[in-house]
């Protein structure tokens, strides 16, 4: 059996069409007929019905379909195996994140595990926290790091952060150092409020503070560093999570304000990879230990 077969199969399964197929796999239209037929040889079995010009699978073609998945899969997985050793690598961890740690000494901690472990190699996949469940689910990526707790009860998970929120405003706005009173309802309406680069938080967060204060200007922003540079920039404010402002509050780039009108929500990460999943020693207890605020 060849990998060529299964590669034609797989993609004409899915789409039950050997043109489209072709087209995918940059192949000629005959290329996926023969291929098919030398499958079907091999296994002794009809994999696809024909009618007129068109095709469906077979139930044993359906069956197939699952195998030969899985099949490519495990050949993929081989083939990289393979390669990593042959640079020296006994293991590869990819880690898909939410943008937002990237902004957090997070990297940093990574960067030293890859130091000290030079035999494993760390990849990282920067992706919406709403994407980081499938995939860990469809194995893209071993370790999913995101502001939503996985679905998957049977998983591992751990709450690798709860970050309380700050209000951050721009130097200009307010001198902490002689004091002066903060006048939260001016802040509000001489600054443009940021908002929703958080997947859960704004929707009550905006509610309490439309009934204490006038919000004259509102921004939805997706990025926080986007709205960071913004507020260095003196465009307006918003409320941060004290772990991705650690750095500019050591550099004084930026105003952090106590906000005192009613309790903040804080921002929860969540770390989370299957069961099967062979993590390396000491990659969580460095992951977990580590003081992200």
């Amino acid at each position: 059996m060849e990998y060529k077969w299964l590669q034609s199969f797989i993609v004409a399964a899915q789409t039950c069409n050997f043109r489209t197929a072709a087209e995918q796999l940059h192949l000629s239209q005959p290329s996926i007929t023969v291929h098919i037929q030398q499958l079907e040889e091999f296994l002794h079995v009809q994999l696809f019905k024909r009618e007129k010009n068109r095709v469906q699978l077979t139930d044993t073609g359906r069956l197939f379909q699952v195998e030969a998945q899985e099949m490519v899969k495990q050949w993929e997985l081989s083939i990289e195996r393979i390669r990593l050793a042959s640079k020296g690598i006994q293991e590869k961890v990819i880690i898909a994140m939410t943008p937002l740690m990237v902004e957090t000494i997070l990297p940093h901690v990574i960067y030293q595990f890859i130091n000290d472990n030079p035999s494993i190699e760390i990849s990282i996949l920067v992706e919406d926290s709403a994407k980081i469940e499938d995939l860990v689910n469809q194995d893209q990526a071993h370790i999913g790091i995101s502001l939503l707790p996985t679905r998957y009860r049977h998983w591992h998970q751990e709450l690798l952060i709860d970050s309380p929120l700050e209000l951050v405003i721009p130097l200009d706005a307010y001198d902490d150092e002689t004091g002066t009173y903060i006048d939260y309802e001016e802040l509000f309406q001489t600054y443009t409020l940021f908002t929703h680069h958080h997947p859960t938080i704004w929707g009550e967060l905006l509610r309490k503070l439309r009934e204490k204060y006038v919000l004259t200007k509102q921004v939805s922003i997706s990025q926080s560093y986007v709205v960071k540079r913004l507020i260095k920039d003196g465009l307006g404010l918003s409320f941060l999570p004290r772990m991705i402002v650690r750095k500019e509050r050591m550099e004084g780039r930026f105003n952090i304000v106590p906000f005192e009108d009613f309790p903040l929500p804080s921002v929860p990460v969540y770390l989370f990879y299957k069961e099967s999943t062979q993590v390396p020693d000491g990659l969580l207890d460095l992951l977990q230990t580590r003081n992200y605020l």
